[in-house]
């Protein structure tokens, strides 16, 4: 007999009670996408105050901001937002080149902006004609996508950053609702948040970017309310139960509300920053490779991270139990920029000789060894610790393994890489590696040097 559909309540106890699927913890590299009106003036100062170049449209209404310097001195003051619709073409858009390239570097799901703080919505809304549909590239951007990725495999969701909704036309303020309230014009004010009116606008029009797109997991944005006022228990429960239904495995991340500051959700979401330790509640990491989400053409090489800074986030955010979700923002046109792509693709080679050490693995133990003369950083699959050194070790490598297991556990080591043969010995204390050789790309092109060790227990499993 078929087991009977879980059923979701709409409050935190039962919402609490969902778990992350595997295939999440297994993918640990996702691609986020900011693409929108913003990406036409695509500007931020790289060291100011706000260096994201997608808040644009709030920026660019505030007097003494750089942003709204820039504004008046390359367009004039008679320029509206709504204004740089009509350049938003995206003429040069493949998506399915896009779902090749994301297939092609490792990631495993796709997270495109559905609808950013501006208000304007990626597909072919219902709710508002201010839409992709209707206006700038005339096509359903989040559809087409969502599509593509489908086809190579990858796992799709579409981003809601509507909790707070800085801009919209044919409404007075930056706010883009009359409805959603914020002294003085300041989202950041005491009681600043959206009316009952605005939730149910912003809840109609999630509710069909998930009719219309079945997205593998919800991906909130800015909190500025707790759930019974944004009746975000209720929007969760039916999305869980919706995927119950159809037997689909899916997750909600952690910014859905302000409630207990935001510890309900599947995981944990910090912007530009990581952990120091292995946390127990899944998390995931979002970044650009730049400074700036949106893409920014004021942003220099300088402002971007190389292949090896990249290999080295992932890796060590997976030692963590975290995955990375690595921002790409497109230009205009719907092309993604060789400052973003070539550290992508330098990732993507590594994981393509390295990737065992990081798909489909868990935390070990410890993340790092203590004794090591570089830095380390520990995963485990199937009774095989990776070690990844996130510098080359040169003639030996010791590794502190009797803190945490019996050494003799180990079975035998082997180096993911060429031109290079080790050998081995080990005593209650440590496991020393003796090497002999360079790595292929001695000058620092490999990024990261990957030990297996074979027959290392897991006690976390």
């Amino acid at each position: 007999m078929k087991d009977q559909p879980r059923v979701y309540e709409p409050n935190w106890d039962s919402i609490d009670e969902h778990e992350c699927p595997d295939w999440y913890h297994d993918a640990k590299l996702g691609i986020f996408i900011h693409w929108g009106i913003y990406s036409v003036p695509a500007w931020a100062d790289p060291d100011g105050d706000h260096a994201y170049a997608e808040w644009y449209p709030y920026y660019m209404y505030e007097e003494g901001s750089d942003t709204r310097e820039y504004h008046r001195e390359h367009y004039g003051d008679d320029v509206e937002y709504a204004d740089f619709i009509d350049d938003w073409d995206a003429e040069n858009w493949d998506p399915d080149a896009w779902a090749a390239f994301f297939e092609e570097i490792g990631a495993r799901y796709v997270v495109l902006t559905g609808e950013h703080h501006d208000g304007f919505a990626l597909w072919d809304s219902h709710y508002t004609k201010y839409n992709t549909t209707e206006m700038g590239p005339k096509r359903d951007l989040v559809g087409e996508l969502a599509d593509a990725v489908d086809d190579h495999g990858l796992r799709f969701a579409a981003s809601y950053h509507a909790n707070l909704n800085y801009y919209q036309p044919g409404f007075d303020g930056r706010f883009g609702h009359p409805d959603f309230e914020g002294a003085d014009g300041n989202f950041r004010s005491e009681g600043a948040g959206p009316g009952s009116e605005y939730v149910d606008f912003m809840n109609a029009k999630h509710r069909e970017l998930i009719r219309q797109y079945d997205p593998d997991l919800l991906w909130f944005d800015v909190p500025c309310a707790e759930g019974d006022h944004l009746r975000a228990q209720k929007l969760i429960a039916d999305y869980y139960n919706r995927a119950e239904e159809s037997g689909k495995e899916v997750m909600v991340n952690d910014r859905a509300s302000t409630d207990a500051t935001r510890t309900h959700g599947d995981f944990y979401t910090p912007e530009y920053e990581t952990f120091d330790e292995i946390q127990e509640k899944k998390w995931e990491t979002c970044r650009g490779i730049g400074s700036s989400f949106g893409y920014n053409h004021a942003e220099t090489e300088d402002n971007h991270l190389t292949a090896t800074e990249l290999v080295h986030l992932l890796v060590d955010v997976v030692s963590k139990n975290g995955n990375l979700l690595i921002n790409v923002g497109p230009k205009a046109d719907g092309t993604i920029p060789d400052l973003q792509k070539t550290p992508l693709q330098g990732l993507g080679e590594w994981l393509d000789d390295n990737g065992e050490a990081i798909h489909g693995t868990r935390p070990w133990i410890v993340s790092e060894d203590d004794l090591s003369e570089v830095e380390v950083r520990y995963t485990w699959s199937d009774n095989t610790l990776y070690a990844t050194c996130l510098e080359w070790p040169g003639d030996r490598l010791e590794l502190a393994l009797g803190d945490h297991i019996e050494t003799d556990a180990v079975e035998n080591i082997e180096f993911r890489g060429d031109k290079t043969s080790i050998d081995w010995e080990r005593n209650d204390t440590s496991v020393a590696i003796s090497i002999d050789g360079e790595p292929t790309g001695a000058d620092g092109s490999d990024h990261a040097y990957v030990f297996e060790l074979a027959g290392v227990p897991n006690p976390r499993r």
